[in-house]
């Protein structure tokens, strides 16, 4: 599969669709349910590749400021919840993840941002066709980019780095993350 029919797939998901919902995950799993196995493997081939786009230190970091709670699982969740922006949204992002501070509507970024509708969407279509259960074997997983970890010393840096996801998101009382300044 192509990124652009990647994209079509997700983009088309938003015309009825706020990012991330239910809805849209469903709308995506309707557009899954009609491909061929071999489309849904390339699917998933392109979500893998677009996660690994994400994995920068800027996108960990403004997950941080939004959850005030990082790991691994988290940070994919995060990421897929980033690619159910669609194409210009995320590349957008991915430039400069202050951005979502405008962008994102959610009131709870511990219990709103999820990504888990495009988890198992491909995987799920493709049993479905097949009665197999060796998707997974098929797909391919790019190498995730080493990050150099650059964490600010205090929360004020935080700040600095992003002022508008600071300003709407920081919870203090939640974090525990960052030593007390």
């Amino acid at each position: 599969m192509t990124e652009q029919k990647f994209w079509s797939i997700i983009n088309k998901s938003l015309e009825q669709n706020a990012p991330g919902s239910d809805s849209q995950y469903r709308a995506i799993a309707q557009s899954l349910s009609s491909l061929s196995p071999d489309e849904l493997i390339g699917f998933e081939n392109q979500l893998n590749e677009q996660k690994a786009k994400a994995f920068t230190f800027p996108v960990l970091m403004a997950n941080f400021i939004l959850q005030s709670y990082i790991n691994d699982d988290i940070f994919e969740d995060f990421r897929l919840w980033l690619i159910s922006f669609g194409e210009l949204r995320f590349n957008q992002i991915l430039q400069n993840p202050d951005i979502l501070a405008d962008v994102c509507d959610i009131t709870d970024p511990v219990d709103d941002i999820t990504g888990e509708g495009l988890v198992f969407a491909a995987l799920e279509a493709y049993e479905a066709q097949t009665g197999k259960n060796d998707f997974l074997k098929q797909t391919t997983q790019p190498v995730e980019p080493e990050i150099e970890y650059d964490w600010p010393e205090s929360t004020e840096g935080l700040e600095q780095a992003m002022p508008g996801l600071f300003k709407r998101f920081w919870d203090k009382n939640r974090s525990y993350e960052l030593a007390a300044d």
